[in-house]
């Protein structure tokens, strides 16, 4: 980030940051407008390249800011010692929701630049931060995890496959409700039915999956 735009206050950093994220999540790196931007954070489109030179190195550095966070109000937190897979799935998620609440446009970028990777021609520094962030969330659910309390007779690529399919099935779902359903503040108090209800998801899917001998509990 360019000193200028370190000087700001936080609320005008996080304006102008999150309405640059909000842009190219839902537009793409082509379709993003930097006019868009400009006018949502309340400057002028001059201004916003006084503090980023250019829509190239706007992006880049919503990049970098993002996995920053990411790196550390998430990935630094998860616990690896924890070695039950259901257990693991429900504090990720939670740790997950946590930064989602106090940045909810910077992941939702993140996730939009992992999935659509190919669109970004990204610097030698963004690519290797890209990558090792991407090894620490594929190794969220298996690292470290006793896949003994998984059923023999399911093949485990299998299992995790319709786990993964039903909580992302679940997360778009809730996703659609939440804006049908007009939320707009994201407080715990607000979700807790929502918790309830993925938590008992969670309960179901440890039936389904796991031996018998440790559905329990």
């Amino acid at each position: 980030m360019d000193d200028a735009f370190k000087a700001l206050d936080s609320d005008k950093q996080r304006r102008i940051l999150d309405s640059a994220y909000k842009e190219f999540s839902n537009k793409g790196y082509k379709q993003a407008s930097t006019n868009r931007i400009a006018k949502e954070a309340g400057i002028g489109k001059g201004t916003l390249f006084y503090y980023f030179t250019n829509k190239e190195g706007l992006f880049h550095d919503l990049v970098e800011e993002a996995f920053c966070i990411a790196d550390e109000f998430f990935l630094k937190k998860v616990d690896f010692s924890e070695t039950d897979f259901f257990i693991r799935l429900r504090q990720t998620s939670e740790l997950k929701w946590a930064v989602y609440q106090e940045h909810p446009h910077a992941l939702s970028f993140m996730a939009r630049v992992f999935i659509h990777s190919d669109e970004h021609n990204l610097p030698d520094k963004l690519l290797l931060k890209r990558t090792k962030a991407e090894h620490v969330w594929g190794s969220l659910l298996t690292k470290n995890i006793d896949f003994s309390k998984f059923r023999d007779d399911i093949p485990q690529e299998t299992s995790f496959n319709f786990i993964r399919w039903t909580i992302e099935g679940y997360r778009t779902e809730l996703e659609q409700r939440v804006k049908m359903e007009g939320i707009e503040v994201f407080t715990n108090q607000a979700f807790e039915p929502y918790y309830k209800e993925f938590y008992s998801y969670l309960d179901t899917l440890k039936k389904i999956y796991y031996k018998p001998e440790y559905t329990n509990g």
